[in-house]
């Protein structure tokens, strides 16, 4: 006997002794969107041996299972349909019908809490959900699912946007998504795979990890950790107890409360260890075919900056090698300014994190960067202001992935030339001419000689170049842009309106 499941679909793996198993991919279900343009997969599970057709178009596909079950068919690229289309999968006497799939332009939404960031939480901008009724725009969210090893089990279910599931979904994704959909006309999915507070690593599949002693803690400490967790737990416990003790003494004299110990995560549910996100909420995707990747990660590993570059673009790497889909777009958000930890606003650990995410633009292809200085918040590392957010990634998507003639980027540094007691900085990619945001003079520069003791500068603007000129630095030998925490100062801009780049010439 068959067992069929009703969508959405499950992708379980169950025993074959039991019963048979017809099974789709699980991101194949109602109200899909599939990319257009491109040869998409349909894979499944069905009884070992067993004959399995796909309906698609007019067209039959017919393919048979594996000894282990697994089955695969490619279907010939569609271009962009707006009509919902059906895909029927028989085996046998049973079948799989799933009904409502658009065709047009798939990307990923994934990183740490503030791509999770929900649209209602973001107040002023929540009321951007009443414009969020599109039945072209389909959004779909995978659940926190860590996993020790490679899995494809998942319960994911695509929903047209509406007012509710918009206000559900990732902001930034949300409002990325909206913008191409203005743009190209054409149906826009999302897929949201995030989870607050995690490093780069548990985004990064464990292959990769091992191949660099780099992260050689990141993978011991993912192997060490269910040794640890029964003394975390002691820990925890007596942390608790010296709380609740603390919180009565507190309640009796109005001091401030003290802080709540956190309890420690269970092996099997820790999210931050190495690889388990990768594992459990990338790996399942693969290879439904994507456009590419949206991505606002980084917080997480800031008290680390000097190995993102490399992480990062391992990880890059190692998604594009699992798709095999090329060098799809991967479209980065760099970190805004914000007063970090016990470093503030004048610390440097984000403006290190900052030229991590700007080396891997630099050196990686297909790679773009939305610069949000000014859109973060003092104290708050959730800035509330993802539309935005997500408009200046669809601006990145618009020139990288589609070729169009806009204005992706704010000015980039390009080179210096010292001479005559003053520092000329010439950027790149500048629209028209540069300018400041707030027609005051440019802030955030500063010069020092070959002592490396920076000193704010004077700045002028000559078209695309920036003069500086210190009373402190008589012979200037390195330049920094924007390079703390919060530089609250820095104004550079250009025709665009997007902020300059953060950069330094000088090294540690």
């Amino acid at each position: 006997m068959i067992r069929i499941f009703a969508l959405p679909l499950f992708f379980w793996i169950l025993s074959t002794e039991l019963w048979g198993e017809l099974i789709l991919h699980p991101l194949i279900g109602d109200h899909a969107v599939f990319q257009r343009d491109v040869p998409f997969p349909v894979i499944g599970k069905a009884d070992p041996g067993a004959e399995v057709e796909v309906q698609w178009q007019g067209k039959d596909f017919k393919v048979k299972a594996g000894t282990d079950g697994k089955w695969s068919v490619r279907l010939d690229p569609s271009p962009a349909n707006e009509k919902g289309q059906i895909l029927k999968v028989i085996s046998g006497t049973n079948s799989i019908e799933v009904s409502d799939i658009l065709i047009g332009e798939v990307w990923l939404a994934s990183g740490q809490s503030n791509m999770e960031w929900k649209l209602k939480q973001c107040i002023a901008q929540s009321v951007e959900a009443e414009k969020a009724e599109d039945p072209l725009l389909r959004l779909v969210g995978v659940s926190h699912s860590p996993s020790h090893d490679p899995s494809d089990r998942l319960k994911i279910s695509w929903n047209p946007s509406t007012k509710e599931s918009a206000l559900n979904f990732s902001a930034v994704g949300y409002f990325f998504g909206r913008e191409l959909r203005r743009d190209l006309k054409v149906p826009v999915g999302l897929i949201q795979s995030a989870v607050g507070g995690t490093p780069a690593e548990a985004w990064t599949p464990l292959e990769f990890l091992k191949s660099d002693p780099t992260f050689s803690k990141a993978v011991n400490d993912r192997d060490e950790y269910p040794n640890w967790y029964p003394k975390l737990v002691a820990k925890y416990e007596r942390d608790e107890s010296a709380y609740n003790l603390a919180l009565k003494e507190a309640e009796k004299t109005g001091a401030k409360p003290p802080k709540k110990p956190r309890a420690p995560q269970p092996p099997e549910k820790n999210p931050n260890l190495a690889s388990v996100l990768w594992n459990g909420m990338i790996h399942p995707l693969v290879p439904y075919p994507i456009r590419g990747v949206i991505w606002y990660q980084g917080e997480a590993n800031a008290y680390r900056a000097e190995d993102y570059e490399k992480l990062l673009t391992g990880l890059i790497g190692s998604w594009r090698k699992a798709w095999g889909l090329g060098d799809f777009p991967f479209l980065i958000v760099q970190l805004a300014d914000f007063n970090y930890n016990e470093d503030g606003a004048t610390g440097v650990k984000w403006a290190r994190l900052r030229d991590a995410q700007s080396g891997v633009v630099d050196h990686v292809p297909q790679t773009g960067l939305a610069v949000i200085l000014g859109l973060g918040e003092p104290e708050d590392i959730h800035p509330q202001r993802k539309m935005e957010v997500g408009e200046r990634l669809a601006l990145l998507a618009k020139r990288i992935a589609y070729g169009r003639e806009v204005d992706g980027n704010g000015p980039i540094y390009q080179s210096v030339d010292f001479s005559a007691g003053e520092a000329k900085v010439t950027f790149r990619d500048v629209a028209g001419a540069l300018k400041t945001s707030d027609q005051k003079e440019a802030g955030g520069f500063s010069v020092a000689g070959s002592d490396k003791q920076f000193k704010p500068a004077h700045a002028r603007l000559d078209r695309n170049q920036v003069i500086l000129k210190s009373s402190e630095v008589p012979n200037p030998a390195f330049v920094r842009y924007a390079w703390c925490n919060r530089p609250a100062d820095a104004n550079l801009t250009d025709g665009s309106n997007l902020p300059a780049r953060p950069f330094r010439t000088d090294s540690d």
